[in-house]
Formats: C-alpha cells, structure tokens, sequence
C-alpha cells in the first residue's frame, strides 16, 4: 500500500522532532519514497502562539492502514507527544500545544483510494481538504516526485478511440498520478503539448478479479467503464503474460467484466445487462436512456445527412452537462441503416467527441432492439471503425478490435522519449 503521512509540530522550534519522527516511521512502516520541504504558517485555530510546522512524506508499506496507525501513535508517544486535549473558546473549537502530531491523509490500495472510517481513524484525513497548510506540501510532494519519475506507458486504441496506459501490476510508481490526476490528464492528453489520447487507463492489479481498470476521461474525471478500454486491457493482458488464459475478468467502477481474446481483431467483452433508463425530452429531441456501468443517452436521426460533426460538437455538450445528468452523460447520436447496421457518432463525457466508444456502441444498439429497430446481433459503424453487440440472453456482448501502438517513457517535466 501507499500512504501519504503528515506531521507536525506546534512548536516551529520542534523541526527535529518532525525529522526523527519520518525517519522512525521509515525504520517500522516501509520504504520512504520522498517528501516535501518543510512549510511555516501561521497557527489559526490553535492555542499555541508559535508558528505550525509541518511535512508530508510517502511510504510503502503493506501495513494494512490501522497498523500504521498504531505505529504512528506509539512514535507520537515515544517523542513525548503530551495528552490531546482541545479547548472551546467563545464557540470556537482550539487545541493545546503538541511535541509531535502523525496523520495519515491518503492510502492507496493496489490503486484504489483507501476509504474507511472507524472509531479511531477516517481516510482520507476528514479535515485535510480544508487545511492549506497541508495541501500545499502535499502538492509539492507529489509534483517533485512525478517530475523526477520516469513513467513507462503503453499508447492503444480500440477503433481509434485512444487511451495513454499505465501497467502498475509491476511498479506503483503510476500511482504517484492519482491524487493529482485531474491536474496531469489533460496535459498527457493533449494532443498537440503531451502524449494524446482521450484519457488515461491503470491496469493494476486486484484481490478478487484477474485485473483491474480505472479510466479517466481527458478532464481528468474519472469514469465507470469504457468497453474500447477493456479490450485493449484484455489484448495487452494477453500479449504481456498478466494472465495464464484468454479469458480474464477485469475489475472497473462499473463492475465485473469478463473479456475474451480470440485475435487482435475478435475481442469481446461481456458488458452485463444493460438498464433501460426511460426517456428524456431535451429541445424536443427525445434521448433513450441506458446504464452501461456508465451513462448514455441515446437519439435517433432520420439519415445519414443528419449525422454531422456540427450536431454533434454543438448538441452533445449540451446534453451531456444538462441537469437532467446530475453525474452529466455520455450523448450518441445514431442513424438505423437496416435490421443489423446501425451507424453512429458519440460526444464522450469528459472527452468530447471520440473515434469510437464500446459502451457507446452497446447502448445504441441496446436501444434500438427495445424499439424493435433492430435485431441481435447489431453492427454499429462509428467514425473508427465497426463494432458487433450480441444480445445473450439478457447479458449485450461488444466484439472488436484492439491496436498496441507504440510504448514510451515520459517525465513530466517536459522530457518525453517513445519507442
């Protein structure tokens, strides 16, 4: 596991105390990966007149988090931190002056932000986001750390619909990226100033399924599922050795996925039942609304004339911030060719318009079997290339292709090297 450690002192003039408490937790916790320079401010909210003195350093450790508090707090005791008392003055909350404070602030569990909360400990720390003094050394941390990294990635794409791809079943180094995430994904993303792509993949690794996906859209927000995303996970999985068959389950926000890999061009993925959602009516267009482990609303257009880039780039991002999608949506825009061909172009949430987009794909052809429009199985044409959704039963299962297209290095402080 990963944790980022606070710690402080009430007394500016305890910094040694600071020192010998980040080299102790190193001796009992785990490897120390780096930490941030100490920072001074001043000491709202406390009843010490001195200035707050504090630090934010990385460990790894497989310590699960409440020995790691344990740990913290039998070094607060053997620096001699005195008995936490707190005070209320005129309603306001303040606390007496501390030898030594350890916080953990974030954990990350095979990728995974750590959320808990019992009688003695909550992650993330509850009052961190409200305490600067806290999130400035936190940022330096991790952007010293990124800027001396050099992270490897792997650039695929599912029909042109491109992703940058972090594999962390070998190194957590990738994860350095999560807590900022929404700061660096629109600058690797940018397809003219870093790597480009329509977001960043993880695969990492995973107690119960084979592996695991976590997708951010090139906002930086993270999303449920991607069925583009998952067949390249599941080809590189295969291509790499990550897993002993052609058949791995592969853990997503969205839920379980099961994936098989014939040949580069015959990936399918089990995409589950997909959810009728209902209707909306938006300026007298009516959307179809389906749950893919993600959310789509899906229109139906005359022709093919209709289906332009000027409709989509103007109509889908209205639909997909509309607060009738409190969580926004993703928006397809698609044309009924005959009984098995559906053509289809889609305005990706946090992406923008996309070559292609697997989930997409399922729920437009979903809806339009539901309609009686069309029947199983489905092609649906998209601006990069064809995808098939079967109905099996309840369970939709999208068939396509998945390219490796090239690996690099990046550090992102400006260098970047691809091979």
């Amino acid at each position: 596991m990963i944790y980022y450690i606070g710690f402080g002192s009430n007394l500016g003039e305890r910094e040694y105390l600071i020192r010998r408490a980040i080299r102790l937790m190193e001796q009992q916790l785990g490897k120390l990966l780096g930490e941030a320079p100490l920072n001074y401010s001043q000491a709202v909210g406390f009843a010490s007149e001195h200035e707050f003195c504090n630090t934010v350093a990385l460990y790894e450790s497989a310590f699960s988090p409440q020995e790691v508090l344990t740990c913290a707090q039998s070094i607060e005791q053997q620096l001699g931190r005195p008995e936490h008392k707190a005070v209320v003055l005129h309603g306001k909350r303040e606390y007496t002056d501390r030898l030594i404070d350890i916080d953990i602030l974030m954990a990350y569990d095979e990728g995974l932000d750590v959320q808990m909360e019992t009688p003695t400990l909550t992650l993330p720390h509850p009052q961190m986001q409200m305490r600067e003094f806290v999130q400035q050394p936190l940022r330096e941390l991790i952007d010293k750390l990124i800027a001396d990294a050099t992270l490897s990635f792997v650039k695929m794409h599912g029909l042109g619909n491109d992703y940058i791809y972090f594999d962390c079943t070998g190194s957590s180094q990738a994860w350095l990226l999560l807590p900022v995430v929404t700061t660096y994904a629109p600058l690797l993303c940018d397809r003219h100033r870093g790597i480009g792509g329509d977001g960043l993949v993880f695969i990492l690794p995973d107690k119960k399924a084979d592996l695991r996906m976590r997708i951010f859209n090139a906002d930086g927000s993270e999303a449920e599922m991607c069925g583009n995303a998952a067949r390249c996970v599941g080809y590189y999985a295969v291509c790499r050795h990550l897993v002993k068959s052609k058949r791995l389950r592969l853990a997503t926000k969205g839920g379980e996925r099961l994936i098989e890999v014939k040949d580069r061009e015959h990936i399918s993925v089990h995409m589950g039942k997909p959810a009728d959602q209902g209707t909306q009516t938006i300026d007298e267009r009516t959307y179809h609304c389906v749950d893919i482990g993600n959310p789509h609303a899906v229109t139906l257009l005359t022709d093919n004339d209709a289906l332009t880039k000027e409709l989509v780039h103007t109509v889908g991002p209205q639909v997909e911030n509309n607060p009738l999608f409190p969580n926004r949506t993703n928006v397809e825009f698609c044309v009924v060719i005959d009984r098995h061909h559906v053509a289809m172009r889609v305005w990706e949430r946090g992406s923008g318009e996309t070559q292609a987009c697997g989930t997409g794909a399922t729920a437009t052809a979903y809806a339009c079997i539901r309609q009686g429009l069309c029947a199983s199985p489905v092609t649906v044409t998209l601006l990069g290339g064809n995808l098939t959704i079967a109905l099996d039963g309840e369970e939709a299962i999208m068939t396509g292709e998945a390219t490796i297209a090239y690996t690099g290095t990046i550090t992102i402080n400006g260098q970047m090297a691809n091979d």
